[in-house]
């Protein structure tokens, strides 16, 4: 493959000097396609048997003094607030009677102070892209939107470091951290997805491997506690060794003891050149094999290795790619580097796919844009990644599970689903970050079934506690797995959430229902 051509075709998908994922994979199609409309999903709590928690009940005054608080950006609208109260994968709706749009700190202060003293429940929103429920109500908590808080405050190209509001999105930072030539280290499909969402869930994605977590990434964070008080805790610096790392403990917190409003994030500089290649074979223990291959033969060059398997390629050929002649393979590995030199990353690259040849761990592959007549074909090669859910999304009811497991312990669970799942369940689809060691379970059904969900939730819980994993990798618990989370902790561990919870939050109105189990 010729350098020039590669860099020719990757500037016109994602603009001039920025040959990253991120930009390669924007959405082509996002859920407000599907054909589950906000009003037809149940209630969440008729839906689980929920009673709710004891707090006051929102009246028209309170919504009168919230809206007189943040300038008059009250949403009440009920059809305007259905996409508000439904999830992203439209399976769950709470029935908030109103949204608020803070656009200060000082704002959400007011808020969560006179929610305080009311004890009204609260449930803090982003861009609502939640997979498992984290960012919708249950009853009728009133939603506090961080999504016009989307000032980027800094961009430091010296010390690599962005600080910005918590409703910036992924496309808004990586193209302010381009403008100093920095690279945006958190990556996800669904690019509306905002920053202060983003750490509270504790997100990762497939560079994990290459450029940490966000508990290393984020040097500094500003929060309104419960009852209105600031947190600031807005270093910039990577060393800070004065006492507590406070800002640690509301990363990956959910919304549960407060509400980022800031964030301040570690920058690496931008990659120059990124090459991706997709190798197709034919049993998961040699995916694993070419992940070793990967690691070995590219180091510190590799960035992302993506396995998917058939079922779930195949259905995301159905629905969004039927056009383009993505062969049927048992396995798919896709491998991406990012480095400095074109002609030095793609001779170790396709060094790699020939010595997997040579070995006949894969049946065939390609090699970044091949077809240089189409400008759009390393997008759609991402795409295919990032489109699974929402193609299995359209076919009818999705139960998502995202766990961490040994390798050797991961395809294994997907087919003993396969196998002992009943007629409930039409198909099973898996993808995953192999170099964390991270799998995406995606089942099929008609319609959602508690009985099959909590089927689900015991033989994938029972499994993944067993291998010694984890049932939540990188999408939190939020209401969908709070009661599968207890199961990979130490009591210990829960009981001293539960004491910091209560310490922080006494009245319990931080986005309930979430996160912790329902019975210790």
């Amino acid at each position: 493959m010729r350098a020039s051509v590669c860099r020719q075709l990757l500037a016109s998908v994602a603009g001039p000097r920025r040959p990253t994922r991120a930009a390669l994979a924007r959405s082509l199609f996002s859920f407000s396609d599907s054909t589950k409309a906000p009003a037809s999903v149940p209630l969440t709590h008729e839906l689980f048997g929920l009673k709710r928690a004891d707090h006051a009940q929102v009246t028209a005054d309170d919504i009168k003094r919230l809206a007189a608080l943040v300038g008059g950006r009250v949403e009440t609208d009920p059809q305007d607030l259905l996409q508000y109260n439904t999830d992203w994968l439209r399976s769950l709706r709470g029935s908030s009677p109103c949204v608020v749009f803070p656009t200060t700190t000082e704002e959400v202060s007011a808020v969560l102070r006179y929610c305080h003293e009311r004890r009204l429940a609260v449930c803090p929103q982003g861009a609502n892209t939640s997979l498992v429920g984290g960012s919708i109500p249950v009853f009728d908590e009133i939603i506090v939107s961080t999504s016009r808080m989307s000032d980027v405050i800094e961009v430091d190209g010296d010390g690599g470091t962005l600080t910005c509001g918590a409703g910036c999105s992924l496309t808004q930072l990586e193209k302010a951290a381009e403008s100093k030539h920095l690279y945006f280290p958190v990556d996800l499909n669904i690019r509306e997805a905002q920053l202060g969402g983003i750490v509270a869930a504790d997100m990762a994605g497939p560079r994990t491997a290459r450029y940490g977590n966000l508990h290393g990434n984020v040097l500094g964070l500003e929060v309104v506690l419960p009852d209105g008080t600031i947190l600031n805790s807005m270093s910039t610096m990577r060393k800070d060794n004065t006492g507590f790392d406070l800002k640690q403990v509301f990363v990956g917190s959910e919304g549960s003891l407060g509400i980022i409003t800031k964030v301040a994030m570690a920058c690496p500089p931008m990659p120059k050149h990124i090459n991706v290649a997709m190798v197709y074979t034919d049993s998961f223990d040699k995916v694993l094999q070419v992940m070793r291959m990967t690691k070995e033969h590219l180091g510190e060059l590799v960035s992302a290795c993506e396995f998917m398997d058939n079922e779930a390629v195949m259905t995301v050929k159905k629905k969004y790619l039927s056009v383009w002649g993505v062969p049927s393979k048992p396995y798919y590995v896709l491998i991406e580097t990012a480095g400095q030199c074109d002609t030095h990353d793609e001779e170790k690259l396709r060094r790699l796919f020939n010595a997997l040849k040579d070995k006949q761990l894969i049946m065939d592959g390609q090699i970044g844009p091949l077809n240089y007549d189409d400008p759009t074909f390393v997008e759609r090669l991402w795409n295919i990644n990032g489109r699974i859910l929402a193609a299995l999304s359209r076919a009818g009811n999705v139960y998502h599970y995202d766990v961490s497991l040994p390798h050797s312990k991961q395809y294994p669970l997907v087919e003993k689903l396969r196998t002992e799942l009943g007629d409930d369940i039409r198909a099973v689809a898996s993808f995953g970050h192999l170099l964390d060691g991270n799998l995406h379970l995606a089942l099929l059904s008609s319609a959602f079934s508690p009985r099959a969900a909590d089927t689900l939730d015991r033989l994938i819980t029972e499994y993944v506690t067993a291998a010694g994993g984890a049932v939540s990798a990188e999408l939190g618990c939020g209401f969908k797995s709070r009661n599968l989370g207890a199961s990979c902790k130490d009591k210990a561990e829960m009981k001293l959430m539960r004491q910091m919870k209560a310490m922080l939050d006494p009245h319990g109105i931080m986005n309930p229902y979430k996160v912790f189990p329902d019975v210790m």
